[in-house]
């Protein structure tokens, strides 16, 4: 896969060059870090070998953007005219993100794979201290040993 491993569902949320403009963002995150290792593992993401959903549990990644994140946790305050705007754009993407039975039977089964492959590659960074620098073009499972 060449582009951050995103799922149809998020997709059809979001418009097709969603994962593109993903992909950009994190090969500049990964250019911009001095830590190899926390590279390396934006690089997965961005090239679909790695389940992005993995940053939330690294720590490098919650360094960097936990304060953000927490912020946009908390609801914006809005006026009138901003709510009624925000209200409008929440059901247009309804209309748009609404699958069919079985699309949302086969989003339900993707979810789950995502989240176990999320779980094996957040254990195995947690088991060697999120220290390894892998090779983007290597299996997630052969990670090279980066002694930072």
């Amino acid at each position: 896969m060449d582009q951050p491993d995103v799922s149809a569902a998020l997709l059809r949320a979001t418009g097709g060059d969603f994962a593109q403009k993903l992909q950009t963002r994190l090969i500049e995150l990964a250019g911009a870090t001095d830590d190899e290792a926390y590279a390396s593992r934006l690089r997965l993401v961005a090239s679909g070998k790695r389940p992005l959903r993995t940053l939330l549990a690294d720590p490098q990644w919650r360094e960097a953007f936990g304060s953000r994140m927490r912020l946009l946790a908390e609801p914006p305050a809005l006026d009138e005219e901003q709510r009624r705007a925000l209200d409008d754009a929440v059901e247009q993407a309804r209309h748009v993100a609404s699958p069919s039975e079985d699309q949302a039977a086969s989003d339900a089964a993707d979810v789950m794979r995502r989240a176990i492959l999320a779980q094996e590659a957040i254990r195995e960074e947690e088991l060697n201290g999120w220290t390894y620098v892998h090779d983007a073009g290597e299996k997630l499972d052969e990670p090279t040993v980066g002694d930072r």
